[in-house]
């Protein structure tokens, strides 16, 4: 075994930048924190290649002092801190001195900044963290840095770069986030000749997310606004319940301004949605956190994206009751409209020729019966609004009044499919802001989405107007809703991609399904209750919805006279 020796700078600059610099959106995190901290208002991003041939961040901050440029690329090397006591009350998002060093040591760098108060600005080369030239150069006041051929001394971190879309999608998500954190900063991301996202900068968080996410949901959005008694404040955004997505890609939280990912957090703001978000499903929020400074480290994690909160717990507890008290004042349940033939009440008993909740007049191929007893059941009340107390000569049934409306409309769809997946254009077509993956996955599958009924078109970045869509989902309460459903499934892998054919006869009349049926928490009549009951009669497969959750569960008279001690 060889001695024990110091490393080469270069070589240990180059180790540390597997901690700070894993991808391209990490350089676009570094340097933007560095020109929020240097006062800037307007920031703008200039990609090629994804960020991997090039990324070149500008802003109107205070510039670098010209005797500090060199300095600035050392390892450790910041103007922020002095003592360890420092990190206690720091304002700063960058502070450990190691962005710049780190980036420059697997890149060609570029550095140009100008004070307000010099006539010219510095410019200074490096090559793998070593420097090769510095010059004058005329510039606005500000600072420009340009990373061009990332990783190019790093072959095997190089290789697991990405595609070029991918990386600038996660450079155009990373820049979501902290844009909303600071509204009073104009941004802008450009990749080759395309903007892919612009923000006012007039400091108007609601007017930044109804730029960055669309009307839809800026226009849906609950203020959110609570202060504990120890000093904690609790403020932002959070989206209707309704509005869930298929990913946590539209969650931020902001501790002291600073975005964080906090998983007792996160967790403490979805268990606030959980009566009313179905399982892999995640609602939106955007939340600024103020803690008073010494209860918070920020320095837990080379990227600072993690910090430790002191009294975590108790700060997840006010953020729960946060987030729960708007849901529950501000929110309002959206509208269910049902097409229910309800029957007379005829001598106690329902008439059962022919009760649907479906919105269609199709029925079951034969026309028939197919599960007797569920024509057997006599139900008796909804019980926390979610399930159907019944009881049948097999003992009491519980029914998940969700789960049996969403096997319904499933298989009314799959029945109908031929027409179901004919194109049907839309009166009024519907404008949908989607998120850079999103894009991605329309842009792959589009002439798939073309088989299936959809007809969408461009209208500007990342928005689309959507024209045509198919026609059996032209009559479901939210049809938007499920077009966005679907690409979210594309994105987070829930569905074949290599098997289109699939995704479009199943998994696309399961979402549209569970969209249209009647949600937990939905009072419901007790004609309505017959209704349901009877409708499950003419299914092929009761059982289960097309999620793989149970309709309903049996509890046998058997067992509860054997509970109560009973013999019969």
């Amino acid at each position: 075994m060889s001695r024990i020796h110091r490393l080469d700078r270069i070589v240990a600059d180059q180790i540390a930048a597997g901690e700070v610099v894993q991808r391209p959106a990490s350089v676009v995190k570094e340097l933007i924190e560095n020109s929020l901290d240097a006062n800037a208002r307007q920031i703008s991003v200039h990609l090629l290649q994804g960020g991997q041939s090039l990324i070149e961040i500008q802003d109107d901050g205070q510039g670098i002092e010209p005797d500090d440029m060199a300095l600035a690329l050392e390892r450790h090397a910041t103007s922020k801190i002095t003592v360890l006591s420092d990190l206690d009350h720091s304002p700063w998002l960058g502070f450990r001195g190691e962005a710049l060093a780190a980036i420059s040591a697997v890149s060609r760098l570029t550095l140009k900044s100008r004070l307000p108060t010099e006539p010219v600005g510095r410019l200074i080369r490096a090559d793998g963290g070593h420097i090769r030239d510095q010059d004058l150069v005329a510039m606005a006041p500000g600072t420009v840095i340009a990373v061009s051929d990332l990783f190019y001394n790093t072959p095997a971190r190089l290789k697991s770069q990405r595609s070029p879309a991918a990386e600038a999608g996660w450079i155009q998500h990373l820049v979501e986030h902290l844009a909303v954190g600071r509204p009073d900063v104009a941004f802008r991301v450009d990749s080759e000749e395309r903007t892919l996202l612009k923000t006012p900068g007039r400091g108007d968080s609601h007017e930044a997310l109804y730029q960055i996410y669309g009307r839809e949901l800026g226009e849906a959005l609950l203020p959110v606004d609570y202060t504990g008694m120890t000093g904690i404040s609790i403020r932002g955004w959070i989206a209707p319940a309704h509005l869930h997505r298929g990913s946590r890609h539209a969650q931020s939280l902001y501790v002291n301004g600073r975005w964080v990912v906090n998983w007792i957090l996160r967790q403490a703001v979805e268990e606030a949605y959980r009566p009313q978000v179905p399982d892999r499903r995640f609602p939106s929020y955007w939340l600024w956190i103020d803690i008073p400074g010494d209860a918070v480290d920020p320095n837990a994690h080379p990227t600072k994206d993690e910090v430790r909160i002191d009294k975590e717990r108790q700060v997840a507890a006010l953020l729960f009751r946060a987030v729960h008290d708007s849901l529950v004042q501000k929110s309002t349940a959206p509208e269910l409209a049902l097409d229910a033939n309800i029957a007379h009440e005829s001598s106690g008993e329902y008439d059962q020729a022919q009760w649907s909740l479906v919105p269609t007049e199709s029925s079951p191929a034969d026309g028939g019966i197919l599960h007797q007893e569920f024509l057997e059941l006599v139900p008796l009340a909804q019980w926390q609004a979610k399930y159907i107390i019944a009881q049948g000569p097999l003992g009491l049934y519980l029914i998940d009044q969700h789960a049996a409306h969403e096997r319904l409309y499933f298989e009314e769809l799959q029945r109908g499919k031929g027409q179901a997946l004919v194109m049907q254009p839309l009166l009024v077509p519907y404008a949908l802001t989607l998120t850079p993956l999103e894009w991605q996955a329309l842009e792959r599958y589009r002439p798939t989405f073309e088989d299936a009924g959809f007809e969408i078109t461009g209208s500007g970045g990342t928005t689309v107007m959507v024209r045509s869509v198919p026609q059996g989902l032209r009559d479901l309460p939210d049809d938007p809703a499920v077009f966005r459903v679907i690409l979210e499934s594309l994105v987070s892998g829930t569905v074949q991609h290599d098997h289109p054919i699939t995704w479009i006869e199943e998994p696309l009349f399961a979402m549209a399904a569970c969209k249209a049926a009647i949600k937990a928490y939905r009072p419901m009549s007790h004609p309505e209750m017959v209704a349901l009951i009877r409708n499950m009669a003419r299914l092929v497969d009761p059982r289960g919805c097309p999620h793989g959750r149970p309709t309903l569960i049996r509890l046998s008279i058997e067992e509860v006279d054997r509970r109560f001690g009973r013999k019969g």
